[in-house]
């Protein structure tokens, strides 16, 4: 997939920490979406961006900042707009392959349902304090699912209320780092670890990966994928 174009959604942390590892992959355009401006409070978790770039369009910042890393031929491309349910299908169509940094299960909901009704592999990230959710949704995996199986169901409050300023950097970095391994996978024509969810609870040094709904299983780690619980 040397020609590939990967949609970024959310160009917020987790955003920020994905970018720079995704211009080393075979990856021709990246598309940047984001209605978002630059803030002052969330600059310490936000490393593309400055003091300079504060009230600024975030993937404008983000665009320029890679600007100077990204391989010579390689595009990146903007949409300063918050994804919805009147544009998400026009603005993902064309891609490869989607990366959700958004946050926000409303929106996670509607971009797995629309990557699953386009065909589109999905990697998903989101963090909730110091924890870490990171997911696959790939219809042409066998197992994976073609529903958006790990985004059922109503928000509670307080996955609709997390304030992302008590983040820290170091938690979306790693989020990050596990949806880029995810990424090349699938770039590289694996399967990404489809239907399969990594649980990570930093805080107390636990890591757990789960199957979809339908999987039946729950490993206690990745690194002994024999012991379940």
């Amino acid at each position: 997939m040397h020609d590939a174009r990967i949609a970024v959604i959310g160009v917020g942390g987790t955003g920020c920490a994905l970018l720079p590892l995704l211009v080393a992959l075979p990856v021709h355009t990246i598309t940047l979406i984001d209605g978002d401006n630059v803030e002052r409070r969330n600059l310490s978790r936000q490393p593309l961006y400055g003091q300079r770039d504060v009230g600024k369009t975030k993937v404008l910042c983000a665009r320029y900042r890679m600007g100077a890393v990204a391989p010579l031929g390689s595009q990146m491309e903007v949409v300063p707009q918050f994804i919805d349910a009147n544009n998400c299908f026009e603005l993902l169509k064309d891609h490869a392959l989607v990366a959700d940094c958004t946050d926000d299960l409303d929106a996670r909901k509607l971009i797995a349902s629309t990557c699953s009704e386009l065909g589109i592999p999905l990697v998903s990230g989101a963090v909730h304090g110091m924890q870490i959710q990171v997911t696959t949704v790939d219809a042409t995996v066998k197992g994976s699912g073609s529903n958006p199986a790990f985004f059922q169901g109503s928000p509670a409050e307080e996955q609709t209320g997390c304030d992302m300023r008590i983040v820290p950097a170091a938690v979306t970095t790693i989020t990050a780092s596990l949806m880029a391994l995810r990424i090349e996978d699938l770039l590289r024509g694996g399967h990404g670890h489809a239907g399969m969810m990594d649980l990570l609870d930093i805080a107390n040094g636990r890591w757990m990966r789960i199957m979809g709904p339908t999987g039946g299983e729950i490993m206690d780690s990745p690194t002994r994928p024999q012991r379940h619980v």
